[in-house]
Order: C-alpha cells, then structure tokens, then sequence
C-alpha cells in the first residue's frame, strides 16, 4: 500500500507555529543575529513541535561556518581533562555546535598533525589544553586569524583569549595550611617538564613557601608527569633521605595518590607521619579510601567558559582579548595535620 510522503517541515512552518516573523525564527536558529533567550527557546519548542530539523549543510553554506569546534587535551586518561571537555561540550551543544575531541599525549608532532586535520575540516574554532611547551604552532593559528582559546597555558609574547586557574592563590592556601600545621621541610612532586601549568604551580609553591619565610630546599623537588606512577616513584626518593620531607605536594591528584602508595611501602601513614595534599580534586580524591586533601579546581566550569569565550569570538571577532581566571577551592580532607615532631 502506497504511503503519501510526509512533507517536511519548513522555517515557515515554525514561524507559523510560534507566530513570530520569519526573520526572527532564521536569526533564533542560525545564531546569526541576537534574539532574547525566551524568543529563541519559543522558538525552539516551536521547531519541536511541527518536526522542523535544521539543515548543517545549508546553514554552512549560508553563514560560511561548519558549526564545529575543536579541543586538544594532553592525556585524556587524565581524570582532569574529561571534566574540562564535559563543560566545553554541554557549551557547545546548547549553543549548535559540534566538538571534536583530540588527545595529544603532550606531544607536540601530535597537536600539529590534529591542528592541521581540523583545519582541513574548517573547524570555526579551537580550544587548547594540551601542555605543549612550544607555542610556534599557536603563533601560527595566531597569525592566519583561526579564533582559539587557551587552557591553563600562557606563552610570553603571545597574545590569545586565555581561560585558566589561579595556581598563586591556590599554592598560597596550601601552604599557609602546611606551615599552620607545623610543617616547615614540604615535599614537592612537579608535573610535565616544560608543561605551562606545571610551571605555574611550582612556582606558585616556590612564592608561598618564601613568602612565609621559608626555604624551597632543591633536594625536596622530585620530577613527576602527572602519572600515578610518577608521583610513587618521586616519593621514594624523598622518603628513602635521613631528612626527610614532613608533607609532599603533588602538582596533580594522581602524583599525590601515588605518593601515598610510597608511604606505606615505608611503613608509614598519611598524616600520621607524613601528610599528602594534590591539586585538582579529581572524583577519586573523595573517595573514603582516598580522602586525598587537594586544591579543587572548577575543571567544567573551565571548560565551559573556554567554550563559551570560543563562541563569543567566532561571533565578534574584533572584540578585545579576554583573560579568565577562576579561583581553586582548597578542600580539607583526611590526608593533611600536624608535622610529626622528632624525636
């Protein structure tokens, strides 16, 4: 039995549904032009209704856009970059875009070969969380006018919309609570050599401890790279000296969980004898085993406003350059107390 073909619906057959002008309803689908939300959302629950479906294709070729962004993340086992990109994708959804994910592992051939892909594809855009050390590709996306967003990473000379951690502030309250506690010899475990964010937060330990009078011992700084693994091995060292640290720091969680994995390798406990505090409150930090003390940090909320300034952007390109900083939480749990005095 022969079926009559559906007709489909049309942006007319929107306007007509929600009875507003059909200018509006093409400026609340496309992006275009501004509209109130409460338009736009009538719009949309419009759309809904009669089965209207937007065609990508036709839009592109109208607006000279593709609709889809790209983010490049370091090591997306990470458990802190899942979050970030969480945060960029609920943006860039609700906003009509697709996000394609690549994962770098830090390396810089990597990021290239990705940036080159995307730009194949004509991406409207890029958001980078990927650590690389060298911002030559990012000058160059600078210089041929891509719009792209920076995540926790800042180049000396180059100018970018940037969205990032207060890694000072946040260093500061770690170790004002350390030196409260009575510690005074604080371990540090760094993450990636040449990683920006690394960077950061060692130095912001350097000027916290410094700042309250202190001394950044050299042989208490242990390399890590952000790896579980990393940060067991970079305790051992510490932990095998005579005088060894009272508190280790570990430029992410999972150095800071691996070290705790040394701890009782010594025969030692956390904060018994040795306390433990991590940086970025991953979702295991919380865990009743784990109760890691950690510097928390908003990781969707940075992945949304990279998202979000991304967009803004795209949208304006002439506006001035905007820079982000979001503020950590210092959150105390059972990893972190009192220096052990000595005997």
């Amino acid at each position: 039995m022969n079926r009559a073909r559906q007709k489909r619906a049309t942006i007319k057959d929107v306007a007509d549904q929600c009875g507003l002008a059909l200018s509006t309803v093409s400026n609340a689908l496309s992006g275009t032009r501004f509209v109130s939300e409460e338009t736009r959302e009538k719009v949309l629950k419009a759309a809904s209704e009669v089965g209207y479906r937007v065609s990508y294709v036709a839009r592109s070729m109208r607006t000279s856009r593709t609709y889809s962004l790209g983010i490049l993340v370091g090591d997306i086992a990470n458990p802190f970059f899942p979050e970030i990109v969480r945060g960029a994708e609920d943006v860039a959804s609700a906003e009509g875009y697709n996000l394609v994910l690549c994962n770098t592992d830090y390396r810089e051939d990597k990021q290239k070969a990705y940036i080159e892909l995307l730009r194949s594809q004509q991406v409207d855009g890029l958001i980078l969380a990927s650590q690389i050390p060298n911002p030559a590709g990012i000058i160059e996306l600078i210089n041929d006018g891509v719009p792209l967003v920076l995540i926790n990473q800042h180049y000396s000379g180059v100018e970018a919309d940037y969205v990032g951690v207060d890694n000072h502030k946040g260093m500061k309250e770690v170790c004002d609570h350390l030196w409260r506690l009575g510690h005074r010899r604080i371990g540090f475990i760094t993450g990636r050599m040449g990683s920006p964010a690394a960077q950061d937060r060692f130095e912001g330990f350097q000027q916290a401890i410094e700042a309250l009078g202190g001394h950044c011992d050299e042989r208490l700084v242990k390399p890590g790279d952000y790896s579980y693994a990393s940060g067991t091995a970079a305790a051992r060292q510490m932990l095998a000296m005579v005088d060894r640290p009272t508190a280790i720091v570990g430029a992410n969680d999972l150095m800071a969980l691996g070290a705790i994995e040394a701890i009782e390798e010594f025969g030692l406990r956390a904060p018994q004898d040795i306390s433990i505090i991590g940086v970025d409150d991953i979702f295991v930090s919380a865990m009743p085993w784990a109760g890691l003390t950690t510097l928390r940090h908003p990781k969707w909320t940075v992945g949304a406003t990279a998202a979000q300034t991304l967009i803004s952007r795209i949208n304006n390109p002439g506006n001035p350059l905007s820079r982000t900083i979001i503020q950590p939480e210092f959150i105390i749990r059972s990893t972190s107390g009192a220096a052990k005095k000595v005997a």
